[in-house]
């Protein structure tokens, strides 16, 4: 397959520079280069699009790019989504700002996406974890965040109503069946999405190796309890974001499986938001998610302070 075959979807928003010049360095020496690097800037008040301009001119220079920008702060996934609609090639990979990809991550990740014997319809990868100073932190993404387990095969739907596995700095799809699954829901992020759609349509694949450096550093978007500072903030973006996830994932199939993480989803509500009986009902729903259920059963009841220092100390533990 020719390097015209993929475009690489890139969303800016007040990058660091060094991070960011790193990763188009490791996009412009690809064993398989890119067809063209789609980039836009999400309205970033204090980055410029003449200074992304001119990182891409130093930098992408084995392949063409498309520089966009937003007129307003739209968001990672309304931006990719906007990404895609531009793009032409025949498959598409998304990128985050801060990564470091390995040399022979698009070779690889085409490679399976063509001849996997389970004829896959969304590919991913692993990934090594560095820190901000880009040193090591795990040689697998698994090693730092037990619960996040790469899965390949086909019913993997009900396993991705729970977690998402599929992180989409690492996944590559073809644009077509991509463009199918428009519009994304605000309310989720696109990887997520993307990941159970394709999962309703057939098998997902990854490869074991890790194809690229994932770099955490206290501002990702995703991650455990990330954003999370009060209770406010635990109830609005992990009971009511997972919600608002089932009733998303219900309007594309049925199952038992989603009937249960309804059940489950609406008793931590009740329970959160102290609604008579949610206690109760979240207790008798324990099976569905042990360690979540009896964390939001006692945690949600410590005094503010408490809470806050509780999530300060998990979050230091586990990124």
């Amino acid at each position: 397959m020719p390097p015209s075959a993929i475009a690489v979807l890139l969303a800016v928003y007040e990058p660091r520079v060094d991070w960011l010049a790193r990763l188009l360095d490791s996009l412009n020496t690809q064993s398989l280069l890119p067809a063209c690097l789609y980039v836009c800037d999400d309205a970033s008040p204090r980055f410029s699009k003449e200074e992304l301009e001119a990182l891409l001119q130093k930098h992408i220079t084995a392949f063409p790019y498309v520089l966009l920008q937003s007129e307003e702060n739209k968001g990672s996934t309304a931006t990719f989504a906007a990404l895609l609609q531009r793009a032409k090639e025949p498959y598409v990979a998304f990128c985050d700002q801060d990564d470091v990809w390995l040399r022979d991550k698009l070779k690889d990740s085409l490679a399976l996406l063509q001849s996997s014997p389970l004829r896959p319809t969304l590919v991913f990868c692993n990934a090594c974890v560095i820190d901000r100073e880009g040193s090591l932190l795990a040689r697998r993404i698994e090693d730092l965040r037990p619960r996040h387990r790469l899965q390949r095969g086909y019913g993997l739907a009900n396993v991705l109503i729970r977690r998402n596995f599929v992180m989409g700095c690492t996944l590559l799809i073809e644009r077509r069946r991509a463009l199918s699954y428009l519009p994304f829901p605000r309310a989720l992020v696109h990887d997520h999405y993307l990941a159970f759609r394709a999962s309703l349509d057939g098998a997902l694949d990854f490869l074991d190796a890790p194809q690229l450096l994932y770099r955490i550093h206290g501002e990702n978007q995703t991650g455990t309890l990330a954003g999370v500072e009060s209770r406010a903030d635990y109830v609005r973006l992990r009971i009511r974001v997972f919600c608002e996830r089932i009733r998303i994932f219900s309007r594309y199939t049925d199952s038992p499986a989603l009937r249960e993480a309804a059940a489950w989803s609406e008793a931590r509500l009740a329970n959160a938001i102290g609604k008579r009986g949610g206690a109760r009902r979240l207790l008798r729903l324990w099976r569905y998610d042990p360690a979540v259920t009896a964390f939001e059963l006692l945690a949600l009841r410590l005094p503010s302070p408490l809470f806050r220092l509780l999530i300060r100390t998990i979050a230091r533990r586990r990124p």
